[in-house]
């Protein structure tokens, strides 16, 4: 009788996991994520967004200043290398950030002792990629319209568009963002559902990296204002 359940159940058919899904309805995606792990095409999806904010952000940069040194001609040619270079970083860039947060979540769940492959960790971290990358492209967005600044200094869905600080509390607020605290929550989902995580131990997990990404945020406000002082 349980080998016929067994046979069954691995007859079951299980639904891919959809990007929309990951907003809509993230635990169930998760859970598809963990029975079907999806990479290529979330992540075609991921690095057009990226590269298309990092586009956006290079378009609000006011290239005046270039422009009185080496005219309208260099400035042109300054601006044409500045936007290629941001699309092949926002690609490369983007690439190897995604890899390195799976390796270091892979780790972790490894050493917790629990069964899970690479590629279930790396759909997972893809897949909550959009979220941020979302907000990125928003943050891009305004800016492009807005204009005045720097897409990494200047975050419109951060706790620092209110208060407006800089510096190092600046960086520090910057990093108290929306779409970085969904991030967040949905990576202490994702490790409870497909890491196989304790509930307290996913968000303990979630929690400090997140307070390490403000710390080093901070700390590369704190370097910059330094420089430039």
């Amino acid at each position: 009788m349980s080998e016929q359940l067994n046979i069954q159940h691995s007859n079951e058919k299980v639904d891919k996991p959809s990007l929309l899904g990951i907003v809509t309805s993230p635990i169930e995606t998760l859970e598809r994520i963990k029975q079907q792990p999806k990479v290529l095409l979330p992540l075609i999806v991921v690095i057009i967004i990226s590269s298309l904010a990092a586009y956006l952000s290079v378009l609000s940069v006011d290239y005046s200043i270039v422009e009185e040194e080496l005219g309208a001609e260099g400035a042109a040619y300054v601006g044409a290398f500045t936007a290629v270079g941001a699309l092949v970083s926002g690609i490369i860039g983007g690439l190897i950030t995604l890899l390195i947060s799976a390796l270091i979540l892979f780790a972790i769940v490894k050493i917790a002792g629990k069964q899970i492959r690479f590629k279930q960790m790396f759909s997972m971290t893809v897949f909550i990629s959009l979220v941020t990358s979302i907000g990125t492209l928003l943050n891009a967005i305004i800016l492009y319209f807005v204009g005045g600044g720097d897409i990494t200094n200047q975050v419109f869905t951060s706790l620092n568009s209110i208060v407006g600080a800089e510096g190092a509390l600046g960086s520090f607020l910057s990093s108290i963002e929306i779409f970085g605290i969904w991030g967040t929550i949905l990576t202490a989902f994702g490790l409870h559902h497909v890491g196989q995580l304790s509930k307290g131990a996913s968000w303990t997990i979630s929690i400090v990296l997140f307070i390490l990404g403000s710390l080093l945020l901070t700390l590369s406000g704190a370097t910059q204002s330094l420089v430039g002082a």
